[in-house]
C-alpha cells in the first residue's frame, strides 16, 4: 500500500493533496461542485496525469510493507465506503427522477422524456429495422411484440387504480459504514415500462436514426477486415437484443434502446464503408465557450491533433489486431466523439462540450403516453412531497460528506477511514503507530507524509516528478546546465512552459530553487501588483480580468518571500509521461 503526497499548486489543492494507492488503483477524496466530498477511485495513470502532468506537481510516495491479507482488508474497507457513497448518490438520482417524472405528468403535451429515445425519428422507414423485426419474430415467436405491448399497456392502464402513482419511499439515513437500502419511488415503476414501449414503437413503426444525432469519423474509410469486424459486432448486438427481450421480468428497455441505436449506426457504417458514430455527449455538461478557448486556440488545436492521433492509433492497434467486442467499440466511440467535438467547435467557432466521465448514448426524446393519471392537484401533492424528500436527503448528504479545511479534508479522511476499517491492535500491527489528524498538524498533507515516514512501517520511498521538472532533467542532460536554467527559469524564454488561461500571470518559476526564491518572489509580486494596477484602467474592456489575475498573482507570490512555493504553472496540453524513481535513504 502506498501513501501519496502531492505537493501544492494554485487552485483547489494549494495545500497539497493525499491519496492511497493499491497496485494500480488510487483512492482519494475530492470536493465536487455539488458540495459533496467524494471518495474517488481511479487508475494511477489517470491520477498521475491529473496531478503530475497537467497540474505540474511532484509526488512523494511511501510504500508500506504489509501482507496480502491486510492489504485486501484495507482496500476492501475503502471500496465499501466508496460503494456506500455511490449508493447514496444513486438514491438521490432516483428521487430526482421521481421529481422530473411528476413534473412531466403535469404538462398538457402528455410527453415523458425517455433516455436514448432521442436518437430515433419516425420520418422514413429504416430497412434495417424491418429486417431486425423479422429476425426477432423468428427468435421470439410471431406476435411477440403485440403480446408484450398489450401486457405493458394493461399494467399502465391499471396503474392508477392499483395505487402505483402513490409509490413513495423515504430516503435512508446517512450513517458511517451503513449501506443505504432504498426501495425507490414512482419513476422506477413507470419509466422501465415506458422504455419498453418506446422500443416496441421503434420496431413496429420502422423508425430510423435521426441524422442530427450521428457523425462521420474523420478517419479513413473502412477496409475489408474492419468492415468484417463491424458486421460481427452488429450481429452480436442483434443477438443481444433478442436475449434481453426474452428476459420478460427484467428492465431491458434502456439497454435495448442503446443496442438499437448502435445497431443502426453500425449498419450505416457497413453500408457506406465509412465509420459513423452516435453523438454521445451528455445533454447537460460543462461547455468551453469560444471566448474562452480562443484565448488558447493553439492549445485547443494541439488537443484536437492529439485526439485524432489517439483515435487513429487505437483503431490501428486495437480494432484491427483484436476482435471488435463491445468494450473496444465503446472506447473507440468515446475517442471519436471527443475528436469530433473539438473539430466541430474549432471549425464552427462554437462552444466545446467537455467531461471527464465516460460517454454514453443517453440522448433523451419525448415519448407520448396515453394512460390514466391522477388529478393535477394530486400530482402536485406527490410532486411537493418528492421535492421535499430530495431537498432533505441532499442536505443530509452534504452535511455528512462535508469538507472542512482542518477537520475533514483529503488527508484527515484517509486516517479516519483507516481507523474505521482497522481496530486499534490491527492498526498498530499492520501500519505502525497511530496518527491522529485531529490532535496534531497531520491534517496538512506534507506534515502527514513526514509523520508516516517516521511512524509507519515504510519499505521504500519513490518520487514522481512534475512535468516541468522531468522535462528540465532531460534538457540538463543534453546541454549546459547554467544555460538551460537561465532560459527555463522564466515564462518568457521557457521552451517547456506556455502561458495558458488556467494560470495567473507571473515571471519566474520558484519550484526548483530555494536560495533565489525570495528574490524571484519579489519580482513575481511586483509583476502581480503592476498588472493589478494596470487592470484597474483596462477593466471596462476586459471586465476586470487583468486586475483579478494580477491580484491572484500577487497573492501566490507572497509565500515565495519566505522560501515557500505554491505556484508552478499548469500544462493542459502536455502528453502523459511518468517518471517515478526510487529515493535513496
Amino acid at each position: 500500500m502506498d501513501f501519496i503526497y502531492v505537493d501544492a499548486n494554485t487552485g483547489q489543492s494549494s495545500g497539497g493533496h493525499s491519496a492511497l494507492r493499491f497496485d494500480d488503483t488510487v483512492i482519494h477524496f475530492q470536493y465536487y461542485p455539488d458540495e459533496i466530498f467524494r471518495v474517488v477511485r481511479e487508475s494511477y495513470e489517470r491520477f498521475s496525469y491529473s496531478y503530475n502532468t497537467y497540474s505540474n506537481r511532484t509526488s512523494k510516495i511511501a510504500r508500506v510493507g504489509i501482507s496480502e491479507k491486510d492489504l485486501d482488508k484495507i482496500r476492501t474497507g475503502f471500496e465499501k465506503l466508496a460503494l456506500i457513497q455511490f449508493k447514496h448518490l444513486k438514491n438521490l438520482e432516483s428521487i430526482r427522477s421521481d421529481v422530473q417524472f411528476l413534473k412531466e405528468l403535469q404538462r398538457p403535451e402528455k410527453n415523458i422524456r425517455i433516455r436514448t429515445f432521442g436518437y430515433f425519428r419516425k420520418e422514413g422507414e429504416a430497412r434495417s429495422i424491418s429486417y431486425l423485426k423479422e429476425e426477432l419474430n423468428s427468435a421470439l415467436g410471431k406476435g411477440w411484440l403485440g403480446k408484450v405491448r398489450t401486457q405493458i399497456k394493461k399494467d399502465l392502464n391499471s396503474a392508477f387504480a392499483e395505487g402505483k402513482f402513490t409509490l413513495f419511499s423515504e430516503a435512508p439515513s446517512v450513517q458511517n459504514g451503513i449501506y443505504p437500502f432504498y426501495k425507490e419511488g414512482i419513476s422506477s415503476w413507470f419509466l422501465p415500462r415506458l422504455e419498453k414501449l418506446s422500443v416496441l414503437e421503434i420496431l413496429d413503426s420502422g423508425y430510423s436514426l435521426d441524422p442530427e444525432t450521428i457523425f462521420l469519423s474523420s478517419g479513413k474509410p473502412l477496409n475489408e477486415e474492419e468492415r468484417s469486424k463491424l458486421i460481427s459486432l452488429r450481429d452480436s448486438i442483434k443477438l443481444s437484443i433478442a436475449e434481453l427481450i426474452k428476459e420478460e421480468n427484467s428492465n431491458w428497455g434502456h439497454s435495448v434502446l442503446v443496442n438499437l441505436a448502435r445497431f443502426l449506426v453500425l449498419e450505416k457504417s457497413i453500408e457506406e464503408g465509412r465509420p459513423y458514430f452516435l453523438v454521445t455527449f451528455p445533454e447537460s455538461v460543462s461547455q468551453i465557450t469560444p471566448t474562452t478557448w480562443s484565448k488558447d486556440k493553439k492549445g485547443v488545436e494541439a488537443s484536437s491533433t492529439l485526439l485524432l492521433e489517439a483515435s487513429k492509433t487505437y483503431r490501428e492497434e486495437r480494432v484491427r489486431s483484436e476482435n471488435l467486442n463491445e468494450e473496444n467499440y465503446l472506447t473507440w466511440e468515446d475517442l471519436e466523439n471527443r475528436d469530433w467535438e473539438l473539430r466541430t467547435g474549432l471549425s464552427r467557432g462554437i462552444s466545446i462540450r467537455n467531461t471527464f466521465d465516460r460517454l454514453s448514448p443517453d440522448l433523451s426524446g419525448n415519448f407520448v403516453f396515453s394512460f390514466p393519471t391522477p388529478e393535477k392537484e394530486l400530482i402536485l401533492e406527490f410532486l411537493n412531497r418528492s421535492k421535499k424528500e430530495e431537498e432533505t436527503y441532499y442536505e443530509n448528504l452534504k452535511r455528512f460528506y462535508t469538507f472542512k479545511l482542518i477537520t475533514k479534508n483529503c488527508t484527515s479522511e484517509i486516517f479516519d477511514s483507516l481507523e474505521f476499517i482497522l481496530n486499534e491492535k490491527e492498526y498498530q500491527n499492520v501500519l505502525g503507530k497511530r496518527i491522529d489528524p485531529h490532535s496534531s498538524l497531520t491534517f496538512i498533507p506534507f506534515i502527514a507524509y513526514d509523520s508516516i515516514t517516521e511512524k509507519w512501517k515504510i519499505k521504500e520511498e519513490t518520487l514522481e516528478l512534475s512535468h516541468r521538472k522531468s522535462a528540465l532533467e532531460k534538457l540538463y542532460g543534453s546541454s549546459p546546465k547554467w544555460k538551460t536554467y537561465l532560459k527555463e527559469s522564466n515564462v518568457f524564454s521557457s521552451s517547456i512552459y506556455r502561458p495558458n488561461p488556467d494560470d495567473q500571470m507571473f515571471v519566474f518559476f520558484t519550484d526548483d530553487t530555494v536560495l533565489l526564491r525570495p528574490v524571484y518572489g519579489i519580482v513575481n509580486l511586483g509583476w502581480g501588483i503592476g498588472n493589478f494596477a494596470l487592470g484597474i484602467f483596462t477593466s471596462p474592456f476586459d471586465k476586470g480580468k487583468r486586475a483579478k489575475d494580477g491580484l491572484q498573482s500577487a497573492f501566490f507570490s507572497l509565500p515565495e518571500l519566505v522560501f515557500f512555493n505554491i505556484r508552478k504553472g499548469t500544462f493542459p496540453n502536455a502528453k502523459p509521461e511518468r517518471s517515478e524513481r526510487k529515493l535513496e535513504p
